[in-house]
């Protein structure tokens, strides 16, 4: 085994999913402020649905169960589109592991009745030329998973 075993019990993986919910011409994003135990966790203020995958069930899957959970949004399969994946090993802002996010995208009318939970404290769509600063993702990140998904929804 590479890099040995003696501490193979200590390594951790983490699987989740993303959801970015864009506005129906793509020049919005919806983010989530998130609430104060979670800013201070990961030193971000605003951030995309999203959570870790159950086991059991499919990247669609969790995305759907987290756009109802943290959002009140009833999305179905042919509501998203799967537009990336982002690795990050040795991720410490996830407790020192190596996380896997599946990005996904949906389109939804800006007036759609949002009721968050408990992780957020509010919600607002923000313009991707006036995104906010202490986002938890990049600004880069989010305008290319943007034009990726006007695209592959605009087919």
């Amino acid at each position: 085994m590479r890099g040995g075993s003696k501490n193979m019990g200590e390594r951790k993986f983490g699987l989740g999913v993303v959801v970015c919910i864009f506005n129906r011409n793509f020049s919005k994003i919806l983010l989530l402020k998130r609430n104060e135990e979670k800013r201070k966790r990961w030193n971000a203020d605003w951030g995309n649905i999203g959570g870790r995958l159950e086991f059991g069930e499919t990247s669609e899957e969790a995305c759907l169960r987290e756009a109802r959970e943290e959002i009140s949004l009833d999305l179905n399969k042919k509501d998203i589109q799967q537009v990336r994946i982002i690795e990050t090993p040795n991720s410490e802002l996830y407790g020192d592991c190596h996380a896997v996010h599946i990005v996904y995208a949906a389109s939804i009318p800006e007036d759609t009745k949002i009721k968050i939970n408990p992780e957020s404290d509010g919600y607002e769509w923000f313009s991707l030329d006036n995104l906010p600063e202490k986002m938890l993702d990049k600004k880069e990140d989010i305008i290319e998973i943007a034009n990726k998904s006007k695209k592959l929804f605009m087919r």
